[in-house]
């Protein structure tokens, strides 16, 4: 009695033997069930990231933490996570989880989500100027063609649509026309010229 037994079955038993050499027994078992989780510390917060149009342009974004620790009073069999510190997340919510099992089996778990928001409009490059032409003589139509090189666009998650409200070519009636190019990225970012 007062013995430390491991976690399982332990059979007990008593001999009792008189001075004859007579023998008797009686036996019982201590049964030892580990029901205790892991214990998970330093679990991380929720980590909120800007995709960053700069230089490089990346929809990704590395998130970085400290990764927790897992400990038990039986002790830690593995201790998994979904994703590592430095990994790359792309736009959107993430959730993260780290899950400890124990040498018995007991599992806990430790989650934090990371989230990259795209808020990196599409960028318009080659613009053209403003243009101007006549109707000209012997024209008996009050209207012109224009022609431009269209513009390009590019976004650092990728474009969606990229569309005008005229094209290169089209017949302009007298008077000003604005022409607006309008780029949209894959996640609804506008961006105008």
């Amino acid at each position: 009695s007062g013995d430390a037994f491991p976690v399982g079955t332990t059979t007990v038993t008593y001999t009792a033997t008189d001075i004859h050499g007579n023998t008797e027994t009686c036996s019982f078992t201590v049964t030892v069930v580990d029901n205790t989780k892991p214990v998970i510390t330093g679990c991380p917060s929720n980590i909120n990231l800007t995709s960053t149009g700069g230089n490089p342009a990346t929809c990704t974004q590395i998130a970085t933490w400290v990764a927790p620790t897992a400990a038990d009073n039986c002790g830690v069999a593995t201790f998994v996570s979904t994703h590592n510190s430095g990994d790359a997340f792309p736009v959107g919510t993430t959730t993260v989880t780290y899950t400890a099992t124990d040498v018995n089996g007991n599992t806990q778990t430790c989650s934090f989500t990371v989230t990259v928001v795209d808020n990196t409009k599409p960028i318009i490059t080659g613009c053209p100027s403003n243009i101007s032409v006549n109707t000209g003589t012997g024209n008996t139509l009050c209207s012109q063609t224009a022609t431009w090189t269209a513009p390009v666009a590019t976004d650092n998650c990728a474009v969606a649509t990229f569309v005008s409200t005229h094209n290169p070519g089209d017949v302009f009636p007298v008077g000003t026309t604005t022409v607006t190019y309008t780029a949209t990225d894959v996640n609804g970012n506008t961006q105008t010229c």
